[in-house]
């Protein structure tokens, strides 16, 4: 199974809003960075949110 996309799978949980996506998104074409590190540093997600996400993300793609 291809790995959902960290920021996709936030927003598809109501975890964070488009706008803080493609805000994220921006930020990662100018400066380069990790989405969830860049979300977190603006302030979208809290670090453990992103702990969580990221768990969550691996065990999708390790139970297919």
């Amino acid at each position: 199974m291809k790995r959902p996309l960290l920021g996709e799978l936030l927003l598809e949980k109501k975890e964070i809003t488009r706008e803080q996506l493609d805000k994220a998104m921006e930020t990662q074409t100018k400066n380069g960075g990790l989405i969830g590190i860049i979300l977190v540093t603006q302030g979208a997600i809290t670090e453990a949110t992103l702990v969580a996400y990221l768990s969550l993300q691996a065990e999708m793609v390790t139970s297919s």
